[in-house]
């Protein structure tokens, strides 16, 4: 709502401006009424228009892992924002107190109509009334004093300027701009746009009496001498509205057609840019380029061996409904193929050219990791693009950037240290001790599950994380538990540790789920966000006596959620453990998060 209400008046601010600037002044004032009911619309409009421009660029981008959860949603929900609820009560309120007084005044002609003498004047209604007033219109009916109108005392330019408003139908535009202020009472601009309408109004009724009697000087001091009446109802076009200076000289002034052909003109560009700014989106077409998550080939069997030796396989196989925990020396040749028949390429260097490497300290343009950790742009400038051993990074598209990180581009840098440590020998040993397989049966779905058991594409934050391709049929999820370097990721026993697809008896939070999901929204700290709305993933392993250990974050949302999400993870009192055959066993348990605030 604020980007929209933003949108709408700088446009409709940019617009107006115009109009006073160089508009106004000049003699084409129907021009001008159009001009001002399309400027409102298109302020109105414009915010709701979005078109997206195709444009191609090369890119590392990162292959999606597909994960499987293994419980429903948990919703944390924000405390009550009473202050936005006052806000919003009070705008309610005053919207619902102008419309009701737009509403009445609208009844109220009608009712001057019904309850007075009425005339048929050429296609208008005159209404005469008992009471002093000026001549004023609304829609085709004329309101005039019947005394005045008895004796003859109402001037024919009087009539012929209220027929204007008739034949002209003025009547609608302040309706219609009243109906705006009326929703949008909050913002002045409509305020002045009306009364830009209604001048622009009496400009042409006035520009119709002049040209039918040719007499400015007599009707200029007609309108001076009803200068001081009353008012009538505000939704009425009325004689006496802003008789300044500025009416009279328009009345005498005299525009070159060549001028305003050339001002009318200039709109187009200015119309153009607006709808080019706030309408048109330029969205990356990515050509990708291998990068260090998309590297994999179909391994040797001398590589795989030295690559796997020593891992503990364990194996989820719901297709052929086969569940095996192995060393992988004690597979078979076929579960070697099946299920480990690609491991990672070798990583070669790749370092940014001068170039590149000063167009990553734009900071509105990239977000930037120096060894897997977050930096500043600027912090580039102790490098020099020689020092970066290795970089990769990838394209964000508009609706998953976060207001942490706005940028389109997210880019990671590797040092030479951390590349000789990390990545320039990762594809030859496998860095965990253990990985879980699962292959889910795509022809199968679960019916009148009351689980989230829904598909979610994530690409794992955790940098050591083996992405290995799934197979054309099947889903594959690879698990790594490994050695962490992390104080708030304890080290890895070698027991082994089971998926929930594998054991007989899940682990289960004393109470049952519903209280686990309570103890999280009661000890969950919302961000103060407006708006904020998503879900953090969280994987965590149930130990054999129901602790937790290894909580980490698989995605977020920004805002400290992650971090908040592990924390009350680590509060949660020790779960009834899972059971294999009767023996406690570890189990990894993946959950997803939803935090919704009160205001989403």
């Amino acid at each position: 709502m604020t980007q929209y209400l933003l949108t709408s008046t700088i446009a409709a601010t940019i617009l107006l401006v115009v109009y006073q600037l160089f508009l106004e002044k000049e003699k084409m004032h129907r021009f001008n009424r159009f001009y001002l009911l399309t400027s409102l619309l298109f302020s109105l409009l414009i915010p709701f228009i979005s078109i997206e421009i195709i444009k191609e660029i090369t890119t590392p981008v990162t292959t999606p892992i597909p994960m499987r959860f293994s419980e429903g949603t948990m919703i944390i929900a924000e405390e009550t924002n009473y202050l936005e609820q006052t806000l919003w009560g009070i705008y309610v309120l005053v919207t619902a107190i102008l419309t009701f007084r737009f509403t009445r005044n609208i009844i109220t002609f009608y009712q001057l109509k019904k309850n007075n003498t009425t005339l048929t004047f050429q296609n208008a209604t005159l209404v005469l009334l008992q009471e002093p007033v000026l001549p004023h219109t609304f829609m085709n009916y004329i309101f005039i004093n019947e005394a005045e109108y008895q004796e003859r005392k109402i001037e024919i330019e009087l009539f012929a300027h209220e027929m204007t408003h008739v034949n002209q139908k003025h009547t609608l535009d302040v309706l219609f701009v009243e109906l705006i202020k009326a929703v949008f009472w909050f913002n002045p601009l409509f305020i002045l746009y009306k009364k830009a309408i209604q001048l622009n109004h009496e400009f042409l009724a006035d520009e119709k009496v002049v040209q039918s009697y040719q007499n400015i000087p007599f009707y200029q001091s007609l309108l001076l001498s009803k200068a001081s009446c009353n008012p009538p109802l505000y939704l009425a076009s009325n004689l006496n509205f802003q008789v300044t200076k500025k009416r009279f000289l328009m009345m005498s002034r005299n525009s070159s057609k060549k001028m305003i052909l050339s001002k009318q003109l200039a709109l187009l560009p200015i119309f153009t840019a607006l709808f080019c700014y706030f309408c048109i989106d330029s969205v990356a077409q990515i050509q990708p380029k291998t990068n260090i998550n998309t590297k994999y080939t179909v391994a040797s069997s001398n590589d795989r061996d030295v690559y796997y030796a020593g891992v503990l396989v364990n194996v989820t196989d719901k297709k052929r409904n086969i569940t095996f925990s192995k060393k992988y020396e004690d597979l078979t040749l076929e579960e070697k193929n099946r299920y480990l028949s690609y491991t990672p390429k070798k990583y070669s260097k790749k370092i940014p050219t001068k170039a590149e490497f000063e167009d990553f300290k734009n900071s509105k343009k990239y977000a930037i990791w120096i060894d897997g950790m977050h930096t500043s742009n600027s912090h580039l400038e102790v490098y020099s693009p020689d020092k970066i051993a290795y970089f990769t990074g990838s394209f964000i598209h508009k609706n998953a950037r976060s207001k942490k990180f706005p940028q389109p581009f997210q880019y990671s840098f590797y040092t030479e240290a951390y590349y000789d440590k990390h990545l320039k020998n990762a594809h030859k040993k496998f860095s965990g001790k253990s990985i879980d397989i699962v292959l889910s049966d795509t022809k199968k779905s679960p019916k009148n599950s009351k689980t989230n058991t829904k598909e979610e594409s994530l690409v794992s934050p955790n940098k050591n994380l083996a992405n290995l391709n799934p197979g054309p049929k099947t889903e594959t999820l690879i698990n790594l538990l490994q050695e962490s370097t992390k104080e708030h990721n304890p080290p890895v026993s070698n027991d082994v540790v089971f998926n929930v697809a594998g054991i007989t008896e899940k682990p289960e939070f004393p109470g049952g789920m519903e209280k686990f999901y309570q103890f999280v929204g009661n000890n969950f700290q919302t961000p103060t966000v407006t708006n904020l709305k998503g879900k953090v993933y969280v994987m965590f392993i149930i130990e054999k006596d129901g602790s937790i250990t290894n909580a980490s974050v698989l995605r977020d949302i920004g805002h400290g959620t992650g971090e908040e999400a592990i924390r009350v993870i680590k509060l949660s009192p020790k779960w009834i453990p899972a059971q294999k055959d009767g023996v406690p066993v570890r189990v990894q348990y993946s959950l997803p998060i939803t935090i919704m605030s009160s205001n989403s």
